[in-house]
């Protein structure tokens, strides 16, 4: 009989941990918060790249570049970026990939007014966004964001691509510019 009690209240010992434990989990799965009540906004963001005459998603440059371009020589191009959506959108150059490295390329970027104020060679008339390695550039860099363009607005950054003075001979590159959007 003795042993009979042991295991009663080894018994009623384990029932109450059980429901204890129980207890201080239930808690936990029957909290709740409440927050502040929110607006959410449906909307399209569409970055668009090209010409004054016309933007895409998907735009091939003609014309930044060349055939036989030595060290030191300069080629630079307007590029108009328009928000084709309807919600304000924030934007970057998010990178630059060359096809070679073998060709040192250094980038600048000016924000300009027009495509006419990006010229063929001259100095482009604006304000300086960027000015360093081709490859990897971020303009602006993270976490900032080039000014914000308003539904159907436009900007015009002006490219300048220099050759360094490392590039091998006889060697040619492709440049991809990859750019990130976001809303506000």
């Amino acid at each position: 009989m003795r042993w009979l009690r042991w295991w009663a209240a080894g018994a009623a010992a384990l029932v109450l941990l059980a429901f204890g434990a129980a207890a201080q989990s239930g808690a936990f799965w029957r909290a709740e918060s409440r927050i502040g009540g929110g607006v959410i906004r449906s909307g399209t963001l569409d970055l668009r790249v090209g010409s004054a005459t016309g933007q895409v998603s998907d735009y091939v440059m003609t014309g930044f570049g060349g055939t036989d371009l030595s060290p030191g020589a300069v080629t630079q191009k307007p590029l108009t970026i328009r928000n084709a959506g309807d919600v304000d959108m924030f934007y970057r150059l998010q990178n630059v990939r060359q096809s070679s490295a073998a060709v040192p390329l250094t980038l600048q970027v000016w924000l300009v007014g027009g495509e006419s104020a990006c010229p063929a060679s001259a100095a482009p008339a604006g304000a300086a966004l960027y000015s360093g390695a081709m490859i990897g550039a971020q303009v602006p860099a993270p976490p900032s964001w080039a000014p914000v363009l308003t539904p159907g607005a436009t900007a015009v950054w002006c490219l300048r691509a220099t050759v360094g003075a490392a590039a091998t001979a006889a060697t040619s590159t492709t440049v991809t510019f990859d750019f990130q959007a976001s809303s506000t």
